[in-house]
């Protein structure tokens, strides 16, 4: 059991580094070229979606954030 979590854990790991490199290719090409869609709007929309929920919100965020770590 433990070694299926832990190849799980390290899929998972490659999945979260390619969408972090995605995130800043994204980034840099926003502020490179005009009409490429604006990656910071979208996680600014997705974290004041998790904070117009209240403390609940901010739990579920606080959450979120400690798996992407």
């Amino acid at each position: 059991m433990k070694n299926a979590l832990n190849n799980v854990n390290g899929w998972l790991n490659g999945v979260v580094g390619l969408l972090k490199t995605v995130i800043v290719f994204f980034v840099f090409a926003g502020i490179i070229w005009n009409g490429v869609p604006n990656v910071i709007q979208g996680i600014m929309n997705l974290v004041n979606s998790f904070l117009m929920g209240g403390l609940a919100g901010l739990f579920a965020l606080l959450v979120f954030c400690s798996f992407m770590d």
